[in-house]
């Protein structure tokens, strides 16, 4: 047999390999838990119109894997709720909730990565002078050094 076949050999030094049934091949980065993500942005005195509100960015040494996010106004309803990933230049909405209810939250789940620098973002459209707008996240964290 021809390539890598035995894990012993000095091609395995570099990285972690796996069979696939057909041949040994390097595995790219296993999504290993490194610690629970879990973060919550308030503005308790919103101006009336839009406001946008961030999550912290991604720090280096770290991937987040996102399984929820929802946002809240707790005061008034809004003409719209839009949930937004934010990677660079380029930003990815999630969900749109329109019309959407006071004290109701909006929420997101499934599963999405996030590298370094990355963000999410909640936009808040309609709101009025001074309600309290809330943006929550979870998931977990993945270690890359």
């Amino acid at each position: 047999m021809t390539g890598i076949t035995n894990p012993t050999e000095e091609y395995f030094k570099d990285g972690t390999w796996g069979w696939d049934g057909t041949q040994w091949r390097k595995i790219g980065l296993l999504f290993g838990y490194y610690d629970r993500l879990a973060g919550k942005t308030v503005n308790d005195n919103a101006t009336a119109g839009t406001n946008i509100v961030d999550s912290a960015t991604v720090p280096a040494g770290e991937l987040w894997v996102v399984q929820l996010i929802a946002g809240l106004n707790l005061n008034t309803a809004v003409t719209s709720i839009r949930l937004i990933l934010v990677a660079g230049s380029i930003s990815c909405g999630l969900l749109d909730e329109v019309p959407a209810a006071a004290n109701r939250w909006v929420t997101w789940t499934g599963e999405i990565v996030l590298k370094e620098g990355d963000k999410i973002q909640a936009a808040f459209l309609g709101c009025t002078a001074g309600d309290d707008i809330i943006l929550i996240w979870w998931g977990y964290k993945v270690a890359t050094t």
